[in-house]
């Protein structure tokens, strides 16, 4: 773990994170019910997407009647109409009240799961803040709108920050901005297709980035399946997110490209167990290997008779499966060559210390 007053430092690793998003789908029960999954999957947090249509599209009127999901009035809302799935944002069905939000917020508190939103925009992030999250996200499509960078680093709340789209360069800028205001943050390596193909994932850049940014780095994936989460935890992920579905054939852009709950409990053990498996970079003889040590290895014996003064050498020993205690080990043979032997030792004999001389 790379050592940074300036990173998130979450208490679990990887920490993981079951995105929510809008596959809500608009509903306060279905949002709860998919609160309670994550938790039993064995998410560490939920995330919600929250957007305001006045402040994040220009004018409601020009999206509004081409598409016929906006309405400046949730009344007007059917939430039965058309089927969901454009990328036309924001489809007001799909987004919660801030009386919705509060009330998710005090479930995730009684349930002990963390609570994490990204907002789209500034009216959402003021509105976050009063209900109170344990931590903002920014989506990758605003990571190098520098602008909104500054203004979510200014409210010094803890910040996750996707990079799909984004250079190094442009990652470095919005790096800077939240060191400036000394607000905590952690970067998520992702790649903003959904799904994103095996090929598209580019997990190399996961390490790449840690060491540019001399931080801790995490990876949200938006392909199918788990791979991608597994092999980022193995090259260091401290932060795996995904997004998470009821199922994913339900109505919405995003259920496609989410895991169902089943498959996100297997990918959060899987990632936990894989983190574990990286240990340590120091090599050494471990004391869970003692046993199969002590069964298989050989030690060095007498291969012909050897008389008393002559030297050891590659003809006239040999290692071998003894079952004995003591005796020489393979890993003495170059210390071994050369030496005379105080005495005559006869063919089977176990090779000792003792009886042999220094030089």
């Amino acid at each position: 773990m790379v050592k940074n007053t300036n990173v998130i430092n979450f208490k679990k690793s990887p920490y993981i994170i079951a995105e929510i998003g809008i596959n809500h789908n608009g509903y306060l029960n279905l949002a709860k019910k998919m609160i309670l999954e994550s938790k039993k999957a064995g998410a560490d947090a939920v995330k919600f997407q929250k957007r305001d249509a006045n402040d994040l599209v220009n004018s409601l009127s020009q999206l509004g009647k081409s598409t016929g999901y906006l309405s400046k009035n949730e009344n007007d809302i059917n939430h039965n109409s058309k089927k969901f799935g454009t990328w036309v944002y924001p489809d007001l069905r799909l987004e919660l009240t801030n009386k919705n939000y509060l009330a998710l917020k005090k479930y995730c508190k009684k349930l002990k799961i963390d609570f994490i939103v990204t907002p789209w925009d500034e009216t959402s992030a003021n509105s976050l803040l009063k209900i109170g999250v344990d931590y903002f996200k920014i989506a990758s499509i605003d990571a190098n709108n520098f602008h909104f960078c500054e203004f979510m680093a200014k409210k010094k709340k803890p910040t996750i920050i996707s990079t799909g789209m984004l250079t190094y360069n442009e990652i470095l800028k919005t790096q800077k901005i939240f060191k400036k205001y000394k607000t905590p943050h952690i970067f998520l390596h992702c790649t903003s297709a959904y799904p994103s193909d095996e090929r598209d994932k580019n997990l190399r850049c996961i390490p790449k980035l840690r060491s540019l940014l001399n931080e801790d780095v995490g990876f949200s994936g938006h392909g199918v399946g788990i791979a991608g989460a597994t092999g980022a935890t193995a090259l260091g992920a401290g932060v795996i997110e995904k997004h998470v579905t009821l199922n994913k054939k339900m109505l919405g852009p995003d259920h496609a490209a989410s895991l169902e709950f089943d498959t996100f409990k297997l990918m959060a053990e899987t990632c936990r167990k894989v983190n574990i498996s990286l240990g340590t970079s120091e090599k050494k003889f471990l004391k869970s290997e003692k046993t199969l040590h002590s069964i298989l290895c050989r030690k060095f014996v007498v291969r012909k008779d050897i008389k008393k003064g002559a030297r050891l050498n590659k003809d006239n020993i040999k290692t071998a499966l003894t079952y004995s205690k003591g005796g020489l080990l393979p890993n003495q043979y170059y210390s071994l060559l050369n030496k005379k032997v105080k005495r005559t030792l006869y063919s089977g004999q176990v090779l000792k210390l003792s009886e042999i001389t220094s030089k």
